[in-house]
């Protein structure tokens, strides 16, 4: 499903106009100017849900990563918490990385990461063409629900065990992330946000500070992703976007800058999009960019501080 206004096609014939093609230094290796990517809507473990007999989300992922490959994608995405509680590397991991080695594509996969000790965290996977896990991005900003304490959301439920956490609100517990790494793919950088990441735009602007072209927003929520974050972001931190949602909501869509919905999921059912990111438009862009070298980075103090209370 495509989605392209008349305006959204004037504009983006006047931003190719517009902007010149970027110098590229002889020591610098080809880099596409485009990418087919796709990404997925699709049910699988949700944030609560606990690993239970018959049900591995994996061989689904494996199916589309397939049909993905089929289509010429060189990248897939999948929601947050799909693979469920899971040690990694691990069997669903596996047949993951079979599945990008055989179609020769990056994937990137949300699961509930399960370290030895019992804790864990909110793992966005990123497997390269070989089935090699490339990266890892945790959730930096915990999206909890229950609430104590003033401010609302400061303090996790009291008299609770590990037990009451894991089944009603278990980002409590998680180790949370504490970077936003960029990934050098062989396309381009990417940069991976998580749920409710993408609600801070100091998010998104740190990956494209850091150099990030791409930005993948993977979602686990009911409703839909909100297009208005995802082209706001895209309009100001001169990035493409990625998004994706489990099926029990949707949103799942496929941005271009400046502000361009190419594909989106409106429904919530499964669902699967592919469309082609301008990639060189992006960078034209970031090369003539009027914002970028104006940047007051002395007067932005306020934003590092911490939340005051009372106000």
């Amino acid at each position: 499903m495509r989605i392209q206004s008349n305006s959204m096609m004037v504009l983006s014939l006047y931003w190719s106009l517009l902007l010149p093609t970027p110098v590229v230094r002889a020591d610098e290796p080809a880099r596409p100017a485009e990418v087919k990517v796709a990404a997925v809507q699709v049910l699988g473990y949700d944030k609560t849900d606990l690993p239970r007999a018959g049900f591995d989300p994996s061989e689904v992922v494996a199916r589309f990563i397939a049909r993905a490959a089929g289509d010429g994608a060189q990248l897939v995405v999948f929601p947050e918490y799909l693979l469920g509680r899971i040690a990694v590397p691990g069997a669903e991991t596996g047949r993951i990385a079979r599945a990008a080695a055989a179609g020769k594509i990056h994937v990137i996969v949300g699961c509930w990461e399960v370290f030895e000790d019992g804790s864990f965290a909110n793992t966005a996977l990123l497997f390269d063409r070989s089935g090699k896990i490339a990266g890892k991005y945790r959730k930096v900003h915990a999206a909890v629900d229950h609430h104590e304490g003033q401010p609302p959301w400061s303090k996790p439920p009291q008299g609770k065990d590990l037990d009451w956490f894991l089944r009603n609100d278990p980002e409590w517990m998680m180790k949370r992330g504490d970077d936003f790494p960029v990934f050098d793919l062989d396309f381009g950088r990417i940069g991976i946000l998580t749920c409710y990441d993408g609600w801070f735009p100091e998010s998104a602007r740190i990956l494209s500070l850091r150099g990030a072209e791409v930005l993948v927003w993977i979602n686990g929520r009911k409703g839909p992703v909100e297009d208005f974050l995802v082209r706001s972001a895209m309009f100001q931190d001169e990035v493409a976007m990625i998004a994706t949602n489990q099926a029990y909501g949707s949103g799942t869509m496929i941005g271009q800058w400046p502000a361009q919905i190419l594909a989106a999921c409106t429904e919530p059912k499964e669902s699967y999009i592919t469309a082609t990111i301008d990639l060189q438009r992006i960078r034209k862009a970031r090369q003539n960019s009027r914002n970028r070298p104006q940047r007051r980075p002395d007067v932005y103090a306020e934003i590092v501080r911490p939340n005051a209370t009372g106000r």
